[in-house]
């Protein structure tokens, strides 16, 4: 972020509730988003490289944010997507 403060990041894994917050806390940052992954024992190489179905959570009242987790969804064409305010921002 110190580099290219306009950068997005998506972070690729799954986190417990309030992670995402504390993660855009610890770096002062909203760009940061997050994408949990849904793989299965046995198949996790399969599921990463034909995922059945991607979800990113994103601040969605930034428009740009929103914007770049719909380009990241569209990037694993075939899959269902969906996106997602984070938990914290009720």
């Amino acid at each position: 972020m110190a580099v290219n403060p306009f950068a997005i990041m998506v972070i690729k894994s799954t986190v417990p509730v309030g992670y995402a917050l504390s993660v855009r806390e610890k770096y002062q940052s909203d760009n940061i988003l997050f994408s949990p992954e849904f793989l299965r024992e046995g198949l996790a190489l399969y599921d990463n490289l034909y995922p059945s179905r991607i979800i990113v959570g994103c601040p969605m009242k930034d428009s740009r944010l929103k914007a770049a987790a719909e380009l990241f969804a569209s990037l694993l064409a075939g899959s269902t997507s969906l996106l997602t305010g984070s938990r914290e921002e009720n």
